[in-house]
């Protein structure tokens, strides 16, 4: 089955969405906080804080997700993409403060790439960073999707599991394909 990479970061997006519903349905108390982070926290509060940093990241990395796929032209954007970068060095800088150095690496992957759309650093490294922000996240899905098949709950095991597996698959496509572009004719190579 071969797809583009528009679709690709379309996928990764609504599963990104999907994850965030997730953590505010144990948020809401709707969902037992069992259901989060293997099912070994300790408590709600605990679950309350896990669950809020993870949304928070994955709401940074849509945008991001949307430049390095291609659902954007990031030079359209220049000005969002300028008040992303600064929303990312808070980012990280709080999560610096909060001992969350999984969530800094994170996050961290996507300065670089933030900051070409934003116009700070030449577009021509474009092309590089996505690469490098694509097989980061790819590495980290599979980690992720290794953590939720060893959690303690089905729900863990069989739902979250499969949907890091599935972004896994989708951020490996990503990084191994080459964007489309155009030649000077306006027709479209690879």
């Amino acid at each position: 089955m071969k797809i583009n990479r528009k679709t690709a970061g379309k996928g990764i997006i609504i599963l990104n969405l999907f994850t965030i519903c997730v953590f505010l349905l144990v948020i809401l108390k709707i969902l037992p906080y069992e259901s989060i982070s293997g099912g070994r926290l300790e408590s709600y509060d605990a679950a309350v804080r896990t669950a809020t940093t993870s949304i928070v990241m994955m709401i940074y990395g849509i945008p991001v997700i949307a430049a390095a796929s291609g659902l954007i032209r990031v030079k359209d954007y220049k000005r969002f993409y300028i008040g992303w970068l600064i929303f990312s060095l808070i980012l990280m800088a709080v999560l610096f403060f909060e001992a969350s150095i999984m969530g800094v690496i994170v996050v961290s992957f996507g300065v670089p790439l933030i900051a070409v759309a934003a116009g700070v650093v030449e577009y021509k490294q474009f092309k590089l960073l996505s690469k490098i922000y694509l097989w980061l996240s790819f590495l980290f899905a599979c980690l992720n999707t290794l953590g939720n098949l060893l959690g303690a709950t089905w729900f863990e095991k069989i739902i979250m599991g499969l949907v890091t597996l599935i972004q896994a698959m989708l951020y490996f496509y990503l990084a191994r394909s080459n964007p489309k572009r155009k030649d000077r004719k306006g027709s479209i190579r690879r």
